[in-house]
């Protein structure tokens, strides 16, 4: 198929109903190509986004994943797609899995399915990560330990403990533990449910959580970092960020770098620190092969994250964006809205910036746009919808008990 002159290259950007698609969405209109936007919910805010040019409807990643993929192939080899852009947890898996095919039709810029399978499951991540040199929790391996979870939990001396799923998304599967009979039990009740599974030492509350989104070709050149923290949460004492700030840590930003190139990635990639108040260190949480919800902050500060993937794919030149100014702030209004009105929420008339802090050049909404205000719509809508699933409060904000003020997420 020849284009004409006066036709667009079409581009196709999957799960567009995770507000991570928002600022891929119109970062790819912006760059003056026809964006196909695809997600198995009719109604979501991408669909309701101006920079939406296409509309499409597929099976869910999620629920149908095998079903997912044979859809996807068809439609890519029924349609001239020059590049995919997977948002989602779930489509990045199915795309990785089928990566070889589906190159046969479009673009991808993603590592080898080996490689992301290291980022996606846990244990070999943070195995890397040792190799690499990047601080990490202490971590113990049942599987690997003579004497199985009873000798791990013989071992510990400071309590609780979490146990973690290595495949998982958010706090799903993780509990707290708070002597050995309790993690002997927790631990192969969790394996049960959700399969192979680690433990790993509570990092304490009190320093700040960090999130890095990074871009490295090929070769693992860094082409464009930043590292914001999470200055308010939803739930407050550790859940899903609703404020963040750029920041000025290039400690944490050499670490991320390390360990995409301990692990030889290709593309982009999301990763999570935290600083540990007992010694001050930065520890890797975990990595996360696929954009962030917060992603647009990268936009907000001026990096145009899937322009340059798509200039990367095409082999083209990318310019390193290296620097951004510190101290912008990304808010998530929605989420932010329901912080505020938490009622065991201490800190809301004492907190950095204040809530009530709704406009300046140094403050930017995730959802909500004068110059694209149907995302708002779209995601009410969606919400309203989801608000009958017996899905939605497990799914949405998700929250876990814990020691108060703890990560979970």
């Amino acid at each position: 198929m020849i284009l004409r002159k006066d036709q667009k290259e079409s581009v196709m950007v999957l799960e567009v109903h995770a507000r991570a698609a928002l600022p891929i969405i119109q970062s790819l209109a912006n760059g003056e190509l026809n964006v196909v936007c695809c997600s198995p919910k009719r109604l979501n805010a991408g669909f309701f986004s101006r920079y939406c040019h296409e509309r499409i409807i597929s099976p869910s990643p999620q629920y149908h994943p095998e079903q997912y993929k044979r859809w996807l192939l068809q439609f890519l080899a029924s349609r001239r797609i020059r590049m995919l852009f997977p948002v989602g947890g779930y489509s990045a898996l199915a795309m990785s899995e089928i990566q070889d095919d589906i190159r046969k039709h479009t673009l991808l810029l993603a590592p080898p399915h080996r490689v992301f399978l290291e980022g996606y499951a846990k244990i070999p991540t943070l195995k890397a990560a040792v190799l690499a040199g990047v601080p990490i929790p202490e971590t113990w391996y049942p599987h690997e330990h003579l004497g199985g979870i009873e000798a791990v939990a013989q071992e510990i001396r400071s309590w609780p403990v979490l146990v973690k799923p290595s495949v998982g998304s958010g706090a799903r599967g993780i509990v707290w533990c708070y002597n050995s009979k309790d993690l002997i039990d927790q631990f192969r009740q969790v394996e049960s449910k959700y399969g192979e599974s680690f433990v790993q030492d509570f990092v304490p509350p009190g320093k700040q959580q960090y999130k890095v989104d990074m871009l490295v070709d090929g070769q693992q050149r860094l082409l464009a970092g930043i590292v914001y923290g999470k200055t308010r949460m939803y739930p407050p004492a550790g859940g899903s960020s609703v404020l963040n700030f750029s920041a000025d840590r290039p400690d944490i930003l050499a670490l991320a770098h390390r360990m995409l190139v301990q692990l030889k990635w290709v593309g982009f990639c999301d990763f999570d620190f935290v600083d540990d108040p007992r010694d001050d260190t930065p520890r890797l949480m975990e990595i996360n092969p696929r954009f962030p919800e917060s992603f647009r902050m990268g936009a907000s500060v001026g990096i145009d994250f899937p322009m340059m993937m798509y200039a990367l794919a095409n082999g083209e030149a990318v310019n390193p964006v290296l620097e951004y100014p510190f101290n912008h702030f990304l808010r998530f209004l929605e989420g932010d809205l329901l912080w505020f009105l938490r009622v065991d929420n201490k800190q809301r008339f004492g907190t950095w910036p204040s809530w009530f802090k709704f406009f300046g050049t140094d403050i930017t909404y995730q959802l909500s746009s004068w110059k694209d205000p149907g995302p708002s719509i779209g995601y009410l809508l969606e919400n309203i919808v989801m608000m009958f699933s017996s899905d939605f409060w497990g799914e949405r904000y998700r929250g876990k008990s814990g020691p108060k003020g703890s990560k979970t997420a």
